[in-house]
């Protein structure tokens, strides 16, 4: 599958990390489980990075589904010659084999 026809595509690694850490934390917050604040690991992207994106909670049905949901927010589509993109992925299972799933799909552009 290639999203990303006509622009190379950047990782940015760091930034994954740092949102591969939030996303367990936002599962237990909408379990309520947990109230904790994510602030400070995002301010650290931020202090460097312009960032647009958001975490997308579902419940797992099949990984064509996921993947769509991930294509649906168009987050791919930015032409800026500097992106970068981040993508973490946290799966919470439940009791009754039901999965909780979280795609974290994200596109940073340096600072001027």
């Amino acid at each position: 599958m290639n999203w990303r026809k006509r622009f190379r595509t950047f990782w940015n690694r760091y930034a994954s990390q740092v949102l591969r850490k939030i996303l367990p934390r936002l599962e237990s917050m909408a379990a309520r489980l947990s109230s904790t604040d994510d602030t400070q690991e995002l301010s650290e992207i931020l202090a460097t990075y312009k960032m647009s994106g958001f975490p997308l909670p579902m419940s797992f049905t099949d990984v064509d589904t996921v993947i769509e949901n991930a294509l649906s927010t168009g987050v791919h589509l930015t032409e800026a010659k500097n992106a970068e993109f981040a993508l973490a992925v946290h799966i919470h299972p439940y009791p009754s084999n039901v999965l909780a799933v979280w795609v974290y799909v994200a596109v940073l552009s340096r600072k001027s």
